[in-house]
């Protein structure tokens, strides 16, 4: 049993060094959406002894991160978020696009919306395929329900709703993380169901069956109980797991280099560098592993700067080369989103009329005295569809025209797996029950032409209320990359994902925004919006093609960057293995939204958290295997000890007959 002498809880100050071991078993650099849950699980067993390492601070008590309705206000705030932005994308008229990224306890479950989606089966299955045949949809699903508590809603919510698909017995019942519905159902979650039901795209089947197309009205990591944000923290680091003598959490302690070791061609890590909330610099060390969940930038840019990367790339910036993979941090792939914000009817409002004076103090107030009206909700409207161009059977032939001609005649560039990943989402986009996008509105206007910092996105400059509906593709062919500018953990890394890269991504948005105007046609989603009323950008109507092109290349990111560590075998271009070891080292792990090889469909928050829970229960199996075969060598090494003691005797004996 180990020592058990120190104890520090959430309420306690997470960022002070005081007691701070210098061995520890596991440590986890991140103390994010995947950092926490797999310390959480790793320390059940109270003979190991875990360390996370969490750049940001512990908000654990700020509002403006537990009320759900106040989540945007956290984007480009730099107390909670890294406030990354890519470089200037190409194919966007070189238009630069935030990143926000959590930069706090918790990552980024604590800046997000908090929306619940579930991947389909086929896309999960696509990660078998990439050279993982223990990871597909069914060996996940266990996963995606231990995770979470989902929390029924009543009756009236679900015939407001359409809930009727909703199986409660496929749902998680008893993991940490809280998912429920609001019971506060406004105009636009109650028209939305109902509209995609009129355009025959009706939910019919549980989201977590993995086989779902149609219109969802998605629950939210909400707290029915406090009507508070439920997330890594406070689920992976609550009261009573804050309490556990071999957890030790610390904040604002920026991880600077994961310190390896090289010896006859194998690499091991052997603890961290990081510097403290006062600056200084310390070294922590490993028994076991080192576990990196510092997400899709962070992780690929940790190991760069600690020698694992491309030679050439590391070399430019002095930095000794432990393992020459050029592929981390390339494999980047995000969910990017095209909108069209349209005015609503006289007598209804949006979140645009928080611009009046004393509207947010008598909504902060209502939320405060009974914990209800719009900060307090959390459900949201979405639905996955199919290429809607091509539903008509007759038109499947051109739809396959369409992708083969595109497809043969761009290049795959140097990624080995990229020829593999298209064929891949080819067959997705086949496929009459899977999806090639996914909708969702919200009740405010976006301005996405004001810039890259989402908070000119969400400020409501055109007069009016407005409602916005969006489109993302599910799976993207275009393939970006993060990478290093300097040796300095501290300077931003390079972000380029380069958006609409391949051409198959415009087509397949463009088409999917030309739909904006049949779901605006359509009853009783007509019924919310003013006729010939404004629309943002001013005047923009899809009627072609070419307009609905011309809106994509406003398009946002959603804000899901995925792949950069990604897990496959090294000569397909892999950094992690089935076990989730970085190739060539022999403890150190990538546990994050980084080693997904391919983009999941819809928010990837449930995905990350499966990946983690799955990991702890690897590392926990390994840790097991490894203790029996050390306990094996033991035996084997007392055997042949004691046999040599055997032979020593009996020589000795004939020794002695001899002489006498």
């Amino acid at each position: 049993m180990v020592d058990l002498g120190e104890t520090h809880t959430n309420m306690e100050d997470t960022s002070s060094t005081e007691g701070l071991l210098e061995k520890y078993d596991y440590i986890v650099i991140g103390g994010g959406t995947a950092g926490l849950a797999v310390a959480a699980r790793l320390t059940e067993d109270f003979n190991v002894r875990v360390l996370v390492l969490e750049a940001g601070a512990n908000h654990m008590a700020n509002p403006r991160v537990t009320i759900p309705g106040l989540a945007l206000s956290t984007w480009s705030d730099p107390e909670l978020d890294y406030c990354f932005k890519t470089i200037p994308q190409e194919h966007l008229g070189d238009r630069i696009v935030a990143q926000p990224r959590g930069k706090v306890l918790g990552g980024c479950s604590a800046i997000n919306i908090g929306m619940m989606t579930y991947p389909s089966r086929f896309g999960m299955d696509g990660w078998a395929e990439l050279g993982n045949p223990s990871w597909n949809f069914d060996s996940l699903a266990p996963y995606y329900r231990k995770f979470h508590t989902f929390i029924s809603p009543s009756k009236e919510t679900r015939e407001q709703l359409g809930l009727d698909y909703l199986d409660d017995k496929t749902q998680g019942m008893s993991g940490p993380v809280q998912v429920s519905y609001g019971e506060e159902i406004d105009p636009l979650s109650k028209a939305w169901p109902a509209t995609f039901q009129n355009l025959n795209l009706k939910m019919r089947s549980d989201p977590l069956t993995g086989e779902t197309i149609g219109a969802q009205s998605n629950p939210a990591a909400v707290d029915p109980k406090t009507k508070t944000r439920s997330y890594a923290a406070s689920a992976y680091y609550s009261l009573e797991i804050a309490k556990r003598p071999n957890l030790r959490v610390l904040t604002e302690a920026q991880a600077e280099k994961i310190l390896l070791e090289k010896r006859g061609g194998i690499v091991s890590a052997k603890g961290v560098q990081f510097t403290t909330r006062s600056g200084d610099i310390r070294y922590i060390y490993a028994r076991n592993e080192v576990i990196l969940s510092a997400g899709v930038i962070k992780s690929p840019q940790l190991l760069e700067v600690s020698g694992i990367g491309s030679a050439r790339l590391l070399q430019s910036h002095c930095i000794k080369v432990m393992i020459d993979n050029p592929y981390v941090g390339e494999n980047l792939q995000d969910h990017v989103a095209a909108h069209l914000s349209l005015e609503m009817a006289d007598g209804l409002m949006s979140v645009d009329m928080l611009r009046e004076p004393g509207i947010m103090d008598a909504i902060m107030s209502l939320y405060i005295n009974s914990k209800s009206g719009p900060l307090a909700q959390g459900t949201f409207s979405s639905a996955f569809t199919p290429m809607m161009d091509f539903l008509d059977i007759s038109r499947k032939a051109e739809l396959v025209r369409m992708l083969d001609e595109i497809l043969g005649n761009v290049k795959n560039g140097s990624h080995p797996a990229l020829t593999k990943q298209h064929s891949l989402i080819k067959n997705i986009l086949l496929r009459e029950n899977d999806s090639s996008s996914q909708y969702f509105a919200a009740p405010f206007q976006l301005n996405s032409h004001e810039g890259p910092d989402p908070q000119e996105h969400l400020k409501p400059t055109t007069p009016g209320n407005y409602l916005t509906i969006f489109v993302a593709l599910s799976h993207p062919f275009s393939r970006g990359s993060v990478h290093i500018n300097s040796a300095d953990p501290n300077v931003a890394p390079t972000i380029d994902p380069k958006y609409f890269s391949h051409p198959l991504d415009i087509e397949i948005l463009a088409r999917h925004v030309q739909f904006f105007e049949t779901i605006a046609k359509t009853e009783p989603f007509s019924t919310l919006l003013k006729p010939n009323g404004r629309r943002i950008p001013v005047d923009t109507h899809v009627e072609d093609l070419a307009t609905a092109k011309e809106l994509s290349k406003l398009l946002i990111s959603n804000y899901h960057p995925t792949g950069t560590c990604a897990m496959m075998p090294r000569d397909m271009g892999g950094v992690v293995n089935e076990r989730l070891i970085v190739h060539g080292t022999t403890n150190l792990r990538v546990v994050d939204a980084s080693i997904m090889p391919m983009i999941p469909r819809g928010n990837i928050q449930s995905s990350v958290y499966a990946i983690a829970e799955r990991a702890a229960d690897i590392i926990k199996q390994d840790r097991i295997l490894s203790e029996q075969a050390a306990s094996a060598a033991d035996i084997i090494k007392q055997d042949l000890s004691c046999g040599m003691q055997t032979l020593s005797a009996e020589q000795a004996s004939g020794l002695d007959t001899a002489v006498h």
